[in-house]
């Protein structure tokens, strides 16, 4: 059986092209966080993804071991324009916008000791909420909490 002149080169050409489209995909969709990864803003290696979190910013990924982190990183300067900030879901590790997800403050043991989790589903974040006695939200529902714990003093401090 004889295959058509073009069929080969067609192939190749086709499947080049969608390997480069491939590659290219990921730069708009979530950033990549590898496990030992230094958080930007307290040191820590990411070791346990379900906690990550990731900011891109001008064309940069910035990577937190920590929610809190990446809260207390965008807070003292203010979020950048176009920068967009992923979580983790608590569940499968997958980072997703932040806006997306379903946030949970509560008696867990996170890596900075905030307590923040993020659940794409939101019973599954309404049920940890219950369980270890905290709530659960939107990302900023918990933004002016955190703005307004940065700006108040330290125990025993003066004003």
């Amino acid at each position: 059986m004889r295959s058509h002149p073009f069929a080969l080169p067609s192939f190749v050409a086709l499947l080049g092209f969608a390997i480069a489209w491939a590659g290219c995909g990921n730069a708009g969709g979530a950033p990549r966080i590898e496990a030992g990864t230094p958080c930007v803003r307290c040191g820590m290696e990411t070791r346990d993804l379900r906690w990550a979190a990731a900011r891109r910013v001008d064309g940069r990924v910035r990577v937190y071991d920590s929610i809190e982190c990446a809260l207390k990183d965008a807070l003292p300067r203010g979020t950048a324009a176009g920068s967009e900030l992923y979580l983790a879901d608590f569940t499968t590790a997958a980072l997703h916008r932040s806006d997306s997800l379903w946030v949970v403050r509560a008696d867990i043991p996170s890596p900075m000791g905030g307590g923040y989790a993020a659940f794409l589903d939101r019973s599954a974040a309404e049920r940890v909420a219950l369980e270890r006695n905290g709530r659960a939200g939107r990302l900023a529902d918990f933004v002016a909490g955190e703005a307004a714990a940065m700006d108040a003093p330290a125990p025993g401090a003066r004003r």
